[in-house]
Protein backbone atom coordinates (compact mmCIF):
# COMPACT_ATOMS: atom_id res chain seq x y z
CA UNK A 1 0.00 0.00 0.00
CA UNK A 2 1.57 3.55 -0.96
CA UNK A 3 2.25 5.80 2.00
CA UNK A 4 -0.26 8.87 2.35
CA UNK A 5 1.60 11.54 1.04
CA UNK A 6 2.38 14.44 3.93
CA UNK A 7 0.49 18.02 3.47
CA UNK A 8 1.22 21.24 5.44
CA UNK A 9 -1.29 24.03 5.35
CA UNK A 10 0.24 27.56 6.36
CA UNK A 11 -2.75 29.51 7.36
CA UNK A 12 -1.95 33.63 7.65
CA UNK A 13 -4.19 36.14 7.93
CA UNK A 14 -7.40 37.12 9.97
CA UNK A 15 -9.75 34.15 11.31
CA UNK A 16 -12.26 34.17 9.00
CA UNK A 17 -8.93 32.77 6.73
CA UNK A 18 -7.91 30.21 9.50
CA UNK A 19 -11.59 28.59 9.14
CA UNK A 20 -11.00 28.47 5.59
CA UNK A 21 -7.36 26.54 6.41
CA UNK A 22 -9.00 24.26 8.72
CA UNK A 23 -11.76 23.30 5.72
CA UNK A 24 -8.32 22.76 3.63
CA UNK A 25 -7.32 20.82 6.36
CA UNK A 26 -10.67 18.86 6.30
CA UNK A 27 -10.81 17.88 2.89
CA UNK A 28 -7.04 16.63 2.71
CA UNK A 29 -7.43 14.33 5.61
CA UNK A 30 -10.80 13.30 4.48
CA UNK A 31 -9.12 11.83 0.81
CA UNK A 32 -6.41 9.73 2.42
CA UNK A 33 -3.42 12.40 3.01
CA UNK A 34 -1.72 12.46 5.80
CA UNK A 35 -1.48 15.95 7.85
CA UNK A 36 1.89 17.53 9.27
CA UNK A 37 2.64 20.66 11.01
CA UNK A 38 6.45 20.06 10.39
CA UNK A 39 7.52 22.18 6.78
CA UNK A 40 10.60 20.54 6.47
CA UNK A 41 8.89 17.06 6.10
CA UNK A 42 6.08 18.44 4.05
CA UNK A 43 5.66 17.15 0.99
CA UNK A 44 2.96 19.58 0.04
CA UNK A 45 2.63 22.84 1.68
CA UNK A 46 -0.66 24.88 1.47
CA UNK A 47 -0.30 28.65 1.80
CA UNK A 48 -3.49 30.25 2.85
CA UNK A 49 -2.71 34.02 1.88
CA UNK A 50 -3.97 37.18 3.01
CA UNK A 51 -4.11 39.73 0.44
CA UNK A 52 -6.07 42.50 2.14
CA UNK A 53 -3.49 45.02 2.55
CA UNK A 54 -0.28 45.65 0.89
CA UNK A 55 1.60 44.97 3.63
CA UNK A 56 -0.18 41.49 4.09
CA UNK A 57 0.36 41.16 0.56
CA UNK A 58 3.89 41.28 0.53
CA UNK A 59 4.04 39.14 4.07
CA UNK A 60 2.32 36.01 1.65
CA UNK A 61 4.46 36.34 -0.82
CA UNK A 62 7.73 36.35 1.43
CA UNK A 63 6.18 33.36 2.94
CA UNK A 64 6.06 32.07 -0.29
CA UNK A 65 9.62 32.93 -1.55
CA UNK A 66 10.80 30.65 1.75
CA UNK A 67 8.72 28.00 1.18
CA UNK A 68 9.69 27.57 -2.66
CA UNK A 69 12.99 27.04 -0.93
CA UNK A 70 11.65 24.11 0.70
CA UNK A 71 10.99 22.54 -2.61
CA UNK A 72 14.22 23.57 -4.33
CA UNK A 73 16.12 21.61 -1.42
CA UNK A 74 13.87 18.66 -3.05
CA UNK A 75 11.65 17.97 0.67
CA UNK A 76 8.24 19.53 -1.08
CA UNK A 77 6.86 17.92 -3.80
CA UNK A 78 4.05 20.65 -4.21
CA UNK A 79 3.65 23.75 -3.68
CA UNK A 80 -0.39 25.83 -3.46
CA UNK A 81 -1.04 29.03 -3.22
CA UNK A 82 -4.83 29.99 -2.15
CA UNK A 83 -7.26 32.35 -0.43
CA UNK A 84 -7.21 36.15 -0.43
CA UNK A 85 -4.12 37.31 -2.50
CA UNK A 86 -4.35 34.32 -5.47
CA UNK A 87 -8.30 36.08 -5.97
CA UNK A 88 -7.02 39.61 -5.70
CA UNK A 89 -3.94 39.56 -7.75
CA UNK A 90 -4.06 36.26 -9.48
CA UNK A 91 -1.07 36.55 -11.66
CA UNK A 92 1.14 38.14 -9.20
CA UNK A 93 1.80 35.15 -7.24
CA UNK A 94 2.83 33.10 -10.09
CA UNK A 95 4.99 36.09 -11.42
CA UNK A 96 7.06 36.59 -8.06
CA UNK A 97 7.16 32.63 -7.06
CA UNK A 98 6.91 30.90 -10.30
CA UNK A 99 7.62 27.60 -7.96
CA UNK A 100 3.72 28.10 -7.06
CA UNK A 101 2.30 24.90 -8.75
CA UNK A 102 -1.01 25.78 -8.12
CA UNK A 103 -3.19 28.67 -7.24
CA UNK A 104 -6.65 28.51 -5.54
CA UNK A 105 -9.00 31.58 -4.98
CA UNK A 106 -10.84 31.70 -1.92
CA UNK A 107 -14.04 30.05 -3.87
CA UNK A 108 -12.01 26.79 -5.33
CA UNK A 109 -11.00 25.91 -2.13
CA UNK A 110 -12.88 22.58 -1.79
CA UNK A 111 -11.34 21.13 -4.60
CA UNK A 112 -7.51 21.09 -2.94
CA UNK A 113 -7.53 17.88 -2.36
CA UNK A 114 -7.87 17.16 -6.08
CA UNK A 115 -5.42 19.89 -7.19
CA UNK A 116 -3.06 18.19 -5.62
CA UNK A 117 -3.41 14.51 -6.58
CA UNK A 118 -3.60 15.92 -9.82
CA UNK A 119 -0.07 17.64 -9.10
CA UNK A 120 1.15 14.75 -7.57
CA UNK A 121 0.14 12.49 -10.57
CA UNK A 122 -1.79 10.29 -7.97
CA UNK A 123 -5.44 9.23 -7.67
CA UNK A 124 -7.21 10.39 -4.50
CA UNK A 125 -7.64 6.90 -2.04
CA UNK A 126 -11.39 8.77 -0.97
CA UNK A 127 -14.18 10.11 -2.96
CA UNK A 128 -17.09 12.08 -2.30
CA UNK A 129 -15.29 14.69 0.25
CA UNK A 130 -17.72 17.23 -0.30
CA UNK A 131 -18.56 21.07 0.65
CA UNK A 132 -22.39 20.59 0.03
CA UNK A 133 -24.35 20.77 3.72
CA UNK A 134 -24.86 19.99 6.62
CA UNK A 135 -20.94 22.00 6.19
CA UNK A 136 -17.78 21.21 4.92
CA UNK A 137 -14.99 19.01 7.12
CA UNK A 138 -13.12 20.62 9.18
CA UNK A 139 -10.34 20.05 11.51
CA UNK A 140 -9.61 22.78 14.22
CA UNK A 141 -6.28 24.38 14.60
CA UNK A 142 -6.99 26.24 17.91
CA UNK A 143 -6.90 25.38 21.48
CA UNK A 144 -9.19 22.59 22.16
CA UNK A 145 -11.86 24.96 23.97
CA UNK A 146 -12.04 27.33 22.08
CA UNK A 147 -13.01 27.59 17.57
CA UNK A 148 -14.76 30.16 15.35
CA UNK A 149 -17.33 29.38 13.60
CA UNK A 150 -17.98 31.75 10.43
CA UNK A 151 -21.77 32.29 10.10
CA UNK A 152 -20.75 34.09 6.50
CA UNK A 153 -18.95 34.84 3.89
CA UNK A 154 -18.27 37.96 1.48
CA UNK A 155 -19.43 41.41 2.88
CA UNK A 156 -22.38 43.73 1.01
CA UNK A 157 -20.88 47.46 2.01
CA UNK A 158 -19.09 49.54 0.31
CA UNK A 159 -16.55 50.92 2.48
CA UNK A 160 -14.41 53.08 -0.08
CA UNK A 161 -11.01 51.73 1.54
CA UNK A 162 -11.52 47.46 1.41
CA UNK A 163 -10.74 45.42 -0.84
CA UNK A 164 -12.91 42.65 0.43
CA UNK A 165 -15.55 42.39 -1.41
CA UNK A 166 -14.07 42.34 -4.51
CA UNK A 167 -12.16 39.60 -2.98
CA UNK A 168 -14.52 37.10 -1.61
CA UNK A 169 -18.02 38.82 -3.31
CA UNK A 170 -21.23 39.18 -2.24
CA UNK A 171 -22.33 38.46 1.62
CA UNK A 172 -23.45 34.96 1.58
CA UNK A 173 -24.74 33.65 4.97
CA UNK A 174 -25.33 29.97 6.11
CA UNK A 175 -28.45 28.33 7.14
CA UNK A 176 -28.87 28.48 11.17
CA UNK A 177 -29.86 24.72 10.72
CA UNK A 178 -26.28 24.40 9.55
CA UNK A 179 -24.70 26.52 11.75
CA UNK A 180 -26.18 24.75 15.18
CA UNK A 181 -25.50 21.33 13.66
CA UNK A 182 -21.51 22.53 13.47
CA UNK A 183 -21.69 24.46 16.74
CA UNK A 184 -23.52 21.36 18.27
CA UNK A 185 -20.61 18.78 16.94
CA UNK A 186 -17.62 21.38 17.87
CA UNK A 187 -18.88 21.53 21.51
CA UNK A 188 -19.33 17.75 21.98
CA UNK A 189 -15.65 17.96 20.92
CA UNK A 190 -14.90 19.64 23.61
CA UNK A 191 -14.79 23.42 22.57
CA UNK A 192 -16.35 26.27 25.37
CA UNK A 193 -16.10 29.25 23.52
CA UNK A 194 -17.49 29.53 20.26
CA UNK A 195 -15.91 32.70 18.53
CA UNK A 196 -18.87 34.48 15.89
CA UNK A 197 -17.17 35.77 12.33
CA UNK A 198 -18.09 37.03 9.79
CA UNK A 199 -16.93 40.51 7.63
CA UNK A 200 -20.14 41.95 8.85
CA UNK A 201 -21.65 39.57 11.85
CA UNK A 202 -24.36 41.92 12.32
CA UNK A 203 -25.52 41.33 8.75
CA UNK A 204 -26.11 37.68 8.91
CA UNK A 205 -28.77 36.05 7.50
CA UNK A 206 -30.49 39.53 5.39
CA UNK A 207 -29.63 37.64 2.16
CA UNK A 208 -31.28 34.21 3.16
CA UNK A 209 -34.15 35.51 5.48
CA UNK A 210 -34.54 39.11 4.29
CA UNK A 211 -33.81 40.48 7.84
CA UNK A 212 -30.78 40.05 10.19
CA UNK A 213 -30.80 37.00 11.87
CA UNK A 214 -28.01 37.53 14.27
CA UNK A 215 -30.40 37.82 17.56
CA UNK A 216 -31.83 34.70 16.89
CA UNK A 217 -28.82 32.71 15.85
CA UNK A 218 -27.69 34.05 19.30
CA UNK A 219 -30.22 32.85 21.32
CA UNK A 220 -30.46 29.15 19.24
CA UNK A 221 -26.40 28.96 19.93
CA UNK A 222 -27.10 29.80 23.64
CA UNK A 223 -29.17 26.95 24.33
CA UNK A 224 -26.47 24.31 23.29
CA UNK A 225 -25.49 22.24 26.67
CA UNK A 226 -21.48 22.37 27.43
CA UNK A 227 -20.98 25.72 25.78
CA UNK A 228 -19.39 28.40 28.38
CA UNK A 229 -18.68 31.66 25.86
CA UNK A 230 -20.18 33.06 22.72
CA UNK A 231 -18.30 36.06 21.50
CA UNK A 232 -18.93 38.28 18.95
CA UNK A 233 -16.58 40.18 16.45
CA UNK A 234 -17.02 42.12 13.71
CA UNK A 235 -20.32 44.47 14.11
CA UNK A 236 -21.16 46.98 11.76
CA UNK A 237 -21.56 50.25 14.28
CA UNK A 238 -25.16 51.22 12.35
CA UNK A 239 -26.38 47.43 12.36
CA UNK A 240 -25.95 46.91 16.30
CA UNK A 241 -29.80 46.96 16.71
CA UNK A 242 -32.06 46.78 20.16
CA UNK A 243 -33.04 43.47 19.10
CA UNK A 244 -29.08 42.20 19.01
CA UNK A 245 -28.57 44.02 22.55
CA UNK A 246 -31.60 42.22 24.07
CA UNK A 247 -30.65 38.91 22.79
CA UNK A 248 -26.87 39.89 24.20
CA UNK A 249 -27.83 40.64 27.37
CA UNK A 250 -30.12 37.92 28.21
CA UNK A 251 -27.79 35.35 27.91
CA UNK A 252 -25.30 34.40 30.28
CA UNK A 253 -23.65 32.34 27.57
CA UNK A 254 -22.49 35.73 25.97
CA UNK A 255 -19.39 36.86 26.26
CA UNK A 256 -19.78 40.54 27.66
CA UNK A 257 -17.74 41.73 24.68
CA UNK A 258 -18.47 42.96 21.58
CA UNK A 259 -16.14 44.27 18.73
CA UNK A 260 -17.51 47.09 16.48
CA UNK A 261 -15.17 48.82 13.99
CA UNK A 262 -15.53 52.12 14.15
CA UNK A 263 -12.51 53.68 11.59
CA UNK A 264 -13.42 57.51 12.34
CA UNK A 265 -15.04 59.87 14.34
CA UNK A 266 -15.60 62.89 11.80
CA UNK A 267 -18.71 62.87 9.89
CA UNK A 268 -16.77 64.54 6.48
CA UNK A 269 -13.96 61.59 7.11
CA UNK A 270 -16.74 58.95 7.76
CA UNK A 271 -18.49 60.03 4.43
CA UNK A 272 -15.90 59.69 2.30
CA UNK A 273 -15.41 56.17 3.87
CA UNK A 274 -18.70 55.58 2.90
CA UNK A 275 -18.93 54.35 6.49
CA UNK A 276 -22.36 55.08 7.80
CA UNK A 277 -22.90 56.63 11.55
CA UNK A 278 -21.44 59.44 13.02
CA UNK A 279 -19.97 60.53 16.58
CA UNK A 280 -22.99 60.92 17.94
CA UNK A 281 -24.93 57.97 17.15
CA UNK A 282 -21.90 55.95 17.51
CA UNK A 283 -22.21 58.07 21.49
CA UNK A 284 -25.80 56.62 21.74
CA UNK A 285 -25.18 53.13 20.57
CA UNK A 286 -21.88 52.94 23.35
CA UNK A 287 -24.36 54.18 25.97
CA UNK A 288 -27.29 51.42 25.16
CA UNK A 289 -24.55 48.66 25.07
CA UNK A 290 -23.54 49.87 28.53
CA UNK A 291 -26.98 50.20 29.92
CA UNK A 292 -27.85 46.79 28.83
CA UNK A 293 -24.62 45.04 30.03
CA UNK A 294 -22.82 47.17 32.22
CA UNK A 295 -19.55 45.28 32.74
CA UNK A 296 -18.88 44.88 28.84
CA UNK A 297 -15.81 44.98 27.57
CA UNK A 298 -16.03 47.35 23.76
CA UNK A 299 -13.39 46.94 21.27
CA UNK A 300 -13.00 49.39 17.98
CA UNK A 301 -10.63 50.17 15.56
CA UNK A 302 -9.62 53.26 13.84
CA UNK A 303 -8.09 54.56 10.46
CA UNK A 304 -6.06 57.35 10.91
CA UNK A 305 -4.26 59.25 8.03
CA UNK A 306 -7.41 58.52 5.65
CA UNK A 307 -7.23 61.14 2.62
CA UNK A 308 -8.30 64.44 3.08
CA UNK A 309 -8.15 63.74 6.97
CA UNK A 310 -6.53 67.12 8.48
CA UNK A 311 -5.60 67.90 11.66
CA UNK A 312 -9.60 69.33 12.93
CA UNK A 313 -10.71 65.93 11.77
CA UNK A 314 -7.84 63.78 13.55
CA UNK A 315 -8.52 66.42 17.12
CA UNK A 316 -12.20 65.24 16.43
CA UNK A 317 -11.16 61.66 16.77
CA UNK A 318 -8.57 61.75 19.39
CA UNK A 319 -11.29 63.73 21.52
CA UNK A 320 -13.53 61.15 20.57
CA UNK A 321 -11.69 58.22 22.31
CA UNK A 322 -11.13 59.88 25.16
CA UNK A 323 -14.29 60.51 26.03
CA UNK A 324 -15.48 57.31 24.76
CA UNK A 325 -13.21 55.20 27.26
CA UNK A 326 -13.49 52.29 25.13
CA UNK A 327 -11.93 49.11 26.82
CA UNK A 328 -9.60 48.18 23.47
CA UNK A 329 -8.81 50.13 20.64
CA UNK A 330 -6.67 49.20 17.33
CA UNK A 331 -5.28 52.26 15.55
CA UNK A 332 -4.41 51.55 11.60
CA UNK A 333 -2.96 53.98 9.65
CA UNK A 334 -4.46 54.22 5.72
CA UNK A 335 -3.25 51.45 3.38
CA UNK A 336 -3.94 52.71 -0.56
CA UNK A 337 -5.47 49.88 -1.78
CA UNK A 338 -5.26 49.14 -5.88
CA UNK A 339 -8.95 48.81 -7.23
CA UNK A 340 -10.73 50.05 -3.40
CA UNK A 341 -12.27 53.81 -4.38
CA UNK A 342 -9.82 55.76 -1.68
CA UNK A 343 -6.76 54.48 -3.93
CA UNK A 344 -7.65 57.30 -5.77
CA UNK A 345 -8.53 60.29 -3.99
CA UNK A 346 -7.12 63.51 -3.90
CA UNK A 347 -4.81 64.98 -0.40
CA UNK A 348 -3.48 61.58 0.36
CA UNK A 349 -2.01 62.23 4.00
CA UNK A 350 1.76 61.79 4.10
CA UNK A 351 2.64 58.29 5.70
CA UNK A 352 4.63 59.96 8.73
CA UNK A 353 2.32 62.37 9.41
CA UNK A 354 -0.24 58.64 9.57
CA UNK A 355 1.87 57.16 11.79
CA UNK A 356 2.61 60.00 14.38
CA UNK A 357 -1.57 60.00 14.18
CA UNK A 358 -1.95 56.64 15.16
CA UNK A 359 1.24 56.61 17.99
CA UNK A 360 -0.98 59.51 19.62
CA UNK A 361 -4.16 57.79 19.38
CA UNK A 362 -2.59 54.72 21.02
CA UNK A 363 -0.99 57.11 24.38
CA UNK A 364 -4.38 58.24 24.87
CA UNK A 365 -5.67 55.02 24.90
CA UNK A 366 -2.59 53.48 27.04
CA UNK A 367 -3.73 55.85 29.70
CA UNK A 368 -7.86 54.77 29.63
CA UNK A 369 -6.82 51.22 29.41
CA UNK A 370 -4.64 50.91 32.42
CA UNK A 371 -8.00 53.51 34.32
CA UNK A 372 -10.62 50.51 33.04
CA UNK A 373 -7.82 47.70 34.08
CA UNK A 374 -7.88 49.08 37.80
CA UNK A 375 -11.37 48.95 38.41
CA UNK A 376 -10.85 45.25 38.08
CA UNK A 377 -8.45 44.86 40.97
CA UNK A 378 -9.89 42.80 44.14
CA UNK A 379 -12.33 41.04 41.78
CA UNK A 380 -12.82 37.93 40.48
CA UNK A 381 -13.00 36.71 37.57
CA UNK A 382 -13.63 33.34 35.74
CA UNK A 383 -10.69 32.61 33.31
CA UNK A 384 -9.55 30.19 30.81
CA UNK A 385 -5.67 29.04 31.41
CA UNK A 386 -4.17 28.83 27.89
CA UNK A 387 -0.50 28.78 28.33
CA UNK A 388 1.96 27.91 31.13
CA UNK A 389 5.22 29.32 31.46
CA UNK A 390 7.46 26.96 33.25
CA UNK A 391 10.63 29.33 34.09
CA UNK A 392 8.01 31.87 35.95
CA UNK A 393 5.22 29.60 36.79
CA UNK A 394 2.91 32.23 35.37
CA UNK A 395 -0.46 31.36 33.18
CA UNK A 396 -1.48 33.22 30.11
CA UNK A 397 -5.21 33.59 30.86
CA UNK A 398 -8.58 34.92 29.44
CA UNK A 399 -12.02 36.16 30.88
CA UNK A 400 -15.22 36.70 28.96
CA UNK A 401 -13.21 40.43 28.72
CA UNK A 402 -10.60 39.31 26.13
CA UNK A 403 -10.65 37.57 22.55
CA UNK A 404 -7.89 35.21 22.13
CA UNK A 405 -5.02 36.56 20.33
CA UNK A 406 -6.24 39.97 19.94
CA UNK A 407 -6.27 41.67 23.30
CA UNK A 408 -4.20 41.69 26.39
CA UNK A 409 -3.88 38.78 29.30
CA UNK A 410 -4.81 37.71 32.12
CA UNK A 411 -1.17 36.38 34.00
CA UNK A 412 -2.09 34.29 36.85
CA UNK A 413 0.02 33.36 39.08
CA UNK A 414 0.68 30.34 42.05
CA UNK A 415 0.50 27.18 40.38
CA UNK A 416 3.16 24.80 40.22
CA UNK A 417 2.12 23.07 37.20
CA UNK A 418 0.51 23.12 33.82
CA UNK A 419 -1.80 20.62 34.34
CA UNK A 420 -5.08 23.24 34.32
CA UNK A 421 -4.36 23.78 30.70
CA UNK A 422 -7.79 24.65 29.14
CA UNK A 423 -9.41 24.38 32.49
CA UNK A 424 -12.15 27.21 33.45
CA UNK A 425 -10.94 28.91 36.92
CA UNK A 426 -11.50 31.74 39.32
CA UNK A 427 -8.95 34.41 40.05
CA UNK A 428 -8.48 37.24 42.19
CA UNK A 429 -6.89 40.36 40.18
CA UNK A 430 -4.15 41.74 42.36
CA UNK A 431 -2.45 44.23 39.85
CA UNK A 432 -3.10 46.46 36.28
CA UNK A 433 -1.30 47.32 33.64
CA UNK A 434 -1.50 49.67 30.98
CA UNK A 435 -3.10 46.14 28.68
CA UNK A 436 -3.10 43.12 31.15
CA UNK A 437 -4.07 41.76 34.14
CA UNK A 438 -2.45 40.15 37.33
CA UNK A 439 -3.77 37.92 39.04
CA UNK A 440 -3.99 34.55 41.89
CA UNK A 441 -5.77 31.60 42.13
CA UNK A 442 -8.48 31.98 44.38
CA UNK A 443 -8.32 28.95 46.96
CA UNK A 444 -10.38 27.96 49.31
CA UNK A 445 -9.36 26.69 53.20
CA UNK A 446 -10.72 23.40 53.78
CA UNK A 447 -10.55 20.83 56.17
CA UNK A 448 -8.66 22.36 58.09
CA UNK A 449 -4.68 23.62 56.52
CA UNK A 450 -5.47 21.95 52.95
CA UNK A 451 -6.02 24.55 50.36
CA UNK A 452 -7.31 24.00 47.34
CA UNK A 453 -7.91 25.90 43.85
CA UNK A 454 -11.06 27.26 43.28
CA UNK A 455 -12.57 25.51 40.24
CA UNK A 456 -15.79 25.93 39.41
CA UNK A 457 -16.44 24.00 35.91
CA UNK A 458 -13.05 22.12 35.85
CA UNK A 459 -15.45 18.54 35.62
CA UNK A 460 -17.18 20.18 32.53
CA UNK A 461 -13.92 21.31 30.62
CA UNK A 462 -12.06 19.06 28.43
CA UNK A 463 -8.06 19.26 29.85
Amino acid sequence: MRKPVRCAVVSLGCPKNLVDSENMLGWLAGSGFELTTDLEDAEVIVVNTCGFLQAAVKESLSHLRKLARLKRKGNCRVLVAAGCLVSRFPDLVQKEVPEVDACLGVSELDNIASVVSEKLGIKLRRQGVTAEPPYAPRIVSTPPWYAYLKIAEGCDRTCSFCAIPNIRGKQKSRPMEELEAEAKELVEQGVRELILIAQDTTRYGVDLYGKPMLPDLIRCLSRLDGLKWLRLLYCYPTAVSERLIEAMAESEKVARYIDIPLQHSHPEILRAMQRGGDAESYARLIERLRAAMPDIAIRTTFIVGFPGETDKHFEHLLDFVKAMKFDRVGVFTFSPEPGTPACKLPNQVPKEIAEERRHLILAAQREISLQRNQTFIGRVLEVVLERWDKRTGIYDARSQYEAPEIDGLVKVKGCPSDGLLGRFVEVRVVKALPYDLVAEFKVERRHGDDLQFAVGTIDRVRP
